[in-house]
C-alpha cells in the first residue's frame, strides 16, 4: 500500500502564528519523505482558518527544496476558481520546479463561501470545473490549448512551457458519473475521502467507480483506489478519546463552511455544533484512532475490504497539540506503516 500525508493547514484560535502553521506542515512531510510516504498533499481553500492555503501548487514548489524523495501535490486544486490558462502554466511550472515530483488532486469544491468572493456560481461548478481539466490535459500532453466549450475558450495557445514528466499522475476526488468517466478517459485515480462518515461511504464509492469502469469495457477489480482517512496513534483511551474530540471540531468547522453564510469571527470559523453530528464514540468507531496495533488492524482491515491501494493519512486535526500528532506520525512511520505493509504482503504471496 501506498502512503500519504494530507496537510490542510488550520490555524487554530490558540494563538498560533501561520508561520507556526507552515513550520508544522515542514516538520511533517521532512518525517514522511524519510520514511518514505509517497505523496505529501497539500490543501485549498480561502477565506477562512479552516485552511490558510491558498495556493497548493506554491506550496508544492516550496517543499520540493525541502525534501528528497516524495512526491508532492495539491489535494486539491479547486478548478473552478481558476482562469484556466494560468493554471496548466503554473501546473506546468510546479512539475519543472519539483523535478518531476508533482502529482495532480483535482477537484471541483463545495464550500458556498469561497464561490461567492470569486463571483462564481457554485451550481455551475461541475461542468465548469470539467472544461478545465479538459484544458489541463490537452496543456500537460500536446503543450497546445484549443478549447471551445460553455464556460472556457481558449483557442490556439501554444505553451512555452511543459512538464517534465510525460503523464502527470493524476487523482480526483468527487462521485458524480461525469467525475468518474473523466477519470476513465484521462486514466485518473478515485479519491474517496469518506470524513466522519461510515465505512460504507467508501463501499459505495468503490462501487460505483466498478461500475462506470464496467460500462467502459474495463476490469471491475483491480484497479487503483485511494481513500483518506482520519488516523491517529494514541497514546491512551484518553488520548484517544481527545483526538476523537477534536475530528468533531473539525467536521464542525467542515459543516459550517457548507453554509450559504458561515457563522465566522473575521476569518475565523464558529466551531458550531450540528444536526445529526455523531458522538465521540461513534467517532472512534469510524476513525482510525487508537493504539498501533489497533490501528495497524483497522487499516488492514479496510484495505482488505475495499480494495484500498493508497491511503491518505490526515493526522494533524483540528487543534490536536503539534507534539501529540509528530509523536502520533513517529509511531505510524516506525511501527504501523512496516506492519501494515507485512501484513497486505502475506495476503498478496497466499493468493499467489
Amino acid at each position: 500500500m501506498e502512503f500519504s500525508i494530507f496537510n490542510l493547514m488550520t490555524k487554530p484560535v490558540d494563538g498560533s502564528t501561520h508561520q507556526d502553521v507552515f513550520n508544522q506542515m515542514r516538520d511533517m512531510t521532512r518525517m514522511v519523505d524519510d520514511a518514505g510516504f509517497e505523496v505529501a498533499w497539500f490543501a485549498e481553500h480561502h477565506l477562512s482558518n479552516y485552511c490558510i492555503s491558498p495556493s497548493p501548487l506554491m506550496t508544492a514548489s516550496h517543499m520540493a527544496g525541502l525534501t528528497k524523495n516524495i512526491k508532492l501535490g495539491p489535494a486539491v486544486v479547486v478548478m473552478p476558481f481558476y482562469e484556466p490558462l494560468r493554471l496548466v502554466e503554473d501546473i506546468c511550472l510546479t512539475d519543472q520546479l519539483t523535478d518531476g515530483r508533482l502529482v495532480l488532486g483535482l477537484g471541483t469544491g463545495y464550500q458556498p463561501r469561497e464561490f461567492k468572493k470569486f463571483g462564481f456560481e457554485i451550481n455551475d461548478r461541475l461542468m465548469r470545473g470539467l472544461e478545465i481539466w479538459d484544458c489541463i490535459q490537452q496543456g500537460t500532453t500536446t503543450g497546445v490549448i484549443n478549447f471551445k466549450g460553455d464556460h472556457v475558450q481558449i483557442e490556439d495557445a501554444a505553451l512555452s512551457i511543459a512538464p517534465v514528466q510525460k503523464k502527470i499522475r493524476t487523482f480526483a476526488v468527487g462521485n458524480s458519473p461525469e467525475i468518474r468517466q473523466k477519470m476513465i478517459d484521462y486514466g485518473a485515480e478515485p479519491l474517496t475521502t469518506p470524513a466522519f462518515g461510515p465505512a460504507s461511504i467508501v463501499g459505495t464509492a468503490r462501487r460505483l467507480y466498478s461500475e462506470t469502469r464496467e460500462e467502459n469495457g474495463l476490469s471491475a477489480d483491480g484497479f487503483p483506489f485511494a481513500v483518506q482517512r482520519y488516523v491517529y496513534v494514541a497514546k491512551d483511551k484518553e488520548d484517544a478519546r481527545r483526538a476523537a474530540e477534536q475530528v468533531l471540531a473539525h467536521a464542525r468547522m467542515a459543516t459550517n463552511m457548507r453554509l450559504p453564510e458561515p457563522v465566522m469571527n473575521g476569518a475565523d470559523l464558529d466551531v458550531l455544533p450540528f444536526d445529526g453530528e455523531p458522538d465521540i464514540d461513534t467517532i472512534l468507531e469510524r476513525a482510525i484512532i487508537g493504539d498501533a496495533e489497533e490501528v495497524t488492524r483497522r487499516i488492514v482491515a479496510e484495505a482488505r475490504e475495499f480494495g484500498i491501494t493508497h491511503l491518505s493519512v490526515f493526522m494533524q486535526i483540528a487543534s490536536i497539540p503539534f507534539a501529540d500528532v509528530l509523536r502520533s506520525l513517529e509511531i505510524f512511520c516506525d511501527t504501523v506503516m512496516p506492519a501494515v505493509n507485512a501484513a497486505l504482503a502475506q495476503d498478496k504471496e497466499a493468493a499467489a
